[in-house]
């Protein structure tokens, strides 16, 4: 990630300086600690390299860069109380560590402070980025409350699971780059076709993460395995194991295997990851994987940037899908 790590390290840079020396610590002192367990910070990086290869000033980046950082810790804090869960990133989430009501004020407050950040963009893009920002934001949401949704309904469609990952995970990504690419003033046509970039990397990151969490390594990944199968959690897995299902009666024993929550976790998980393996769910998976990355691939041609840069956003969208958490 050669490329992409020195924007990553401009940006840590940045948020490093972020004052949260507060009071009450109560409240602070969690979203520090949410904050400093860590976390890829390829979103705000995305921003500063588009910014910079369409010839825009990074600095004008950099609120921009920290509102979509601090928003989506927010998303994470939220997504933790949720789904109940106790680690993210090998640590303990900020939920478990510090209780609910807690971690709900500090996820809250993260928004508020995500808001401030991007309102310090200069006037120049303000109301375009404020707006994009809003719109993606309400989206997130969207797509959260469509995954809570999901968990109670059984027969999920490939359609419905898509439509979720776009709002919940893909938009993010791809307005991260669009932000950046406004910002460095890029012509109007190479903002759509870097938003669609965008959204096909977002959604083969999102299909990793639902891979992983069936046949990633616990250690790397961060989170225990299983947690989506425990959760009940309609994954690509899930709705490619209901396609690939012909016969009725083992459609409706894995139905209800996979939808109950009063089993035991580790049988359920050991039960569930054996029928994907004997329906090759995990080869589909990754299939479906690359399918969207060489999507997002045949997008960059079509850019005005010149040829050196657009084989480094290649590479860069390389950097991110071949990753191991």
């Amino acid at each position: 990630m050669k490329t992409l790590n020195i924007y990553i390290n401009y940006f840590k840079k940045h948020l490093n300086e972020l004052d949260l020396n507060r009071e009450p610590k109560t409240l602070y002192d969690p979203i520090k600690y949410g904050l400093g367990v860590g976390g890829k910070r390829f979103r705000p990086a995305l921003i500063l390299l588009l910014c910079d290869f369409y010839g825009g000033n990074l600095d004008d980046a950099i609120p921009a860069a920290l509102g979509i950082e601090l928003f989506h810790n927010f998303t994470l804090f939220h997504d933790d109380i949720m789904d109940k869960a106790q680690l993210r990133r090998g640590k303990e989430t900020v939920v478990a560590k510090y209780g609910l009501n807690t971690a709900l004020l500090a996820g809250d407050t993260l928004f508020a402070i995500a808001y401030s950040m991007v309102n310090k963009t200069n006037e120049k893009h303000l109301n375009r980025i404020l707006e994009e920002f809003t719109n993606t934001a309400t989206k997130v949401c969207e797509g959260q409350q469509l995954d809570m949704d999901y968990e109670t309904q059984i027969n999920v469609t490939k359609n419905d699971y898509e439509k979720m990952i776009y709002l919940k995970t893909a938009v993010l990504i791809a307005s991260s780059m669009k932000i950046g690419a406004i910002i460095g003033n890029c012509p109007a046509n190479d903002e759509n076709l870097i938003y669609d970039i965008g959204i096909s990397l977002g959604l083969a990151f999102q299909l990793q993460d639902d891979y992983f969490d069936c046949f990633g390594n616990e250690n790397t990944f961060g989170k225990k395995i299983g947690g989506d199968i425990v959760d009940a959690k309609k994954t690509f897995l899930y709705v490619s194991a209901c396609e690939s299902i012909n016969n009725e009666t083992e459609r409706k024993y894995f139905y209800d295997l996979y939808n109950n929550k009063n089993i035991d976790n580790e049988e359920k998980i050991k039960k569930i990851i054996t029928i994907y393996k004997n329906l090759n769910i995990d080869k589909k998976t990754i299939k479906q994987i690359d399918y969207h990355i060489m999507e997002a691939k045949d997008v960059i041609h079509q850019l005005s940037i010149d040829n050196n840069k657009k084989d480094l956003i290649s590479q860069v969208i390389d950097d991110i899908s071949n990753r191991n958490k």
